[in-house]
C-alpha cells in the first residue's frame, strides 16, 4: 500500500499498517518531513501512542515506480491538489492498481474513476482527526469508530471488505459498507457546517459553537446542505440536524483542517465541501445562499490581491 500525503490523515492510516507489519509506503512532497519518519520512524500522540518504523519513502509520486509491490495507492492529500496529481499517478499506476479516496469532500471517487475506472476506486470516510505536532510527529485528537469503506461498483467490493478487514485488524476499527455515499455525505455536512467559519473568524471550534451569531450560521449551513443531500436522494431522519450541532458542541477547542490550510497560506478544500454544496444544489434547483457566501469570503481570503504595494 502506498500512501499519498503522509500529513494527518496519511500519517496515521500508515503508523497503523506499518505497525501491524503490512508493507506501506509513505510518499510526501515534504522533503524534511519523510527525512525525519524514515530516520527515526512516525509518532503517533493522543488518542494512540506509538512510535512506528516507516522506512520506506517516496518524495515524489513517479518515486512509487521503484516499490514494484504497490498494488492500492491511498490518497490522503488534500482534495485540493488532486488535479495536480493525477498525471503523475497516471505514469506510476499498473493496470490493475487500486485507488482509494480518503479525503474530505464530495464526488473526489468520482473524480478518480473518471481517469481509473469505477471498478478500481475505493472511497473511505475516516471519523478521526488531529494535526501535525511537527514533521514526523501527528497528534491523534480524536477517533469516533468506526471509519467507513466502500466501492463504486460490485466489481470493488471485495477489495473494500479486505481493506476494511485489514485496517480494524491493524487497530484502525473500518466497517465495509454498501451505503458508502451515505456516509461521505455525512461527513461533508458536518464539515460544511464549521469548516468555512473557523477559517474565515481563525477560531476553534467550541468558540464558534459559544457564539450565539456563528453557532446560528453553522445551523444554516448544514440545514442547506441537508436540503442539497435529500435531493439528491441521500435522506436523513427528522433529527440528523440536531444531532449535527449536538456534534458540533461536543467538539473542544480542535481547530478544522480548513483554519490550519488558512493559517499556512495553503489551498483549502473549500470548492469539495460548501463549494459542491452550492454546486449541487445549483444542478438540483436548491437555493444555498449561506454556503455560498462562505465559499466566497473562503476563496476571497485565498486570493492574492493585485494591489500595489503600500496599498
Amino acid at each position: 500500500i502506498a500512501i499519498i500525503g503522509a500529513g494527518t490523515v496519511g500519517g496515521i492510516l500508515g503508523a497503523y499498517l506499518a505497525r501491524a507489519g503490512h508493507y506501506v509506503v509513505l510518499c510526501d512532497f515534504l522533503k524534511d518531513r519523510l527525512d525525519i519518519i524514515k530516520a527515526e520512524g512516525l509518532t503517533i500522540t493522543g488518542v494512540a501512542e506509538m512510535t512506528v518504523r516507516c522506512e520506506r519513502v517516496a518524495y515524489s509520486v513517479s518515486e512509487l515506480a521503484n516499490f514494484p509491490g504497490v498494488d492500492t495507492i491511498v490518497i490522503s492529500t488534500k482534495a485540493a491538489i488532486m488535479p495536480r496529481l493525477i498525471p503523475e499517478i497516471q505514469r506510476v499506476a499498473r493496470p490493475g492498481t487500486r485507488f482509494v479516496s480518503c479525503q474530505n469532500g464530495l464526488d473526489n471517487e468520482e473524480y478518480l474513476a473518471g481517469f481509473f475506472g469505477a471498478d478500481h476506486v475505493l472511497r473511505m470516510v475516516v471519523n478521526y482527526a488531529g494535526a501535525p505536532v511537527k514533521d514526523g510527529h501527528v497528534q491523534m485528537a480524536f477517533f469516533n469508530p468506526p471509519n467507513y469503506i466502500g466501492a463504486m461498483t460490485v466489481q470493488g467490493e471485495p477489495l473494500a471488505r479486505q481493506m476494511a478487514e485489514m485496517l480494524s485488524g491493524a487497530g484502525l476499527n473500518t466497517q465495509f459498507t454498501p451505503e458508502i455515499k451515505k456516509y461521505e455525505w455525512e461527513k461533508a455536512i458536518l464539515n460544511v457546517g464549521l469548516s468555512a467559519i473557523c477559517a474565515l473568524t481563525r477560531k476553534p471550534m467550541k468558540d464558534i459553537m459559544d457564539f450565539a451569531p456563528t453557532e446560528l450560521l453553522a445551523e444554516e449551513l448544514v440545514r442547506e446542505a441537508i436540503q442539497v443531500a435529500q435531493a439528491c436522494g441521500v435522506t436523513y431522519d427528522e433529527g440528523f440536524l440536531a444531532h449535527c450541532i449536538q456534534y458540533f458542541r461536543k467538539a473542544g477547542y480542535h481547530k478544522t483542517s480548513m483554519h490550519q490550510d488558512i493559517e499556512r497560506g495553503a489551498l483549502t478544500e473549500i470548492d469539495w465541501l460548501n463549494g459542491k454544496i452550492v454546486e449541487r444544489g445549483r444542478d438540483m434547483g436548491v437555493k444555498t445562499p449561506y454556503n455560498f457566501a462562505v465559499t466566497a469570503l473562503v476563496k476571497g481570503t485565498e486570493m492574492k490581491s493585485k494591489a500595489p504595494e503600500g496599498h
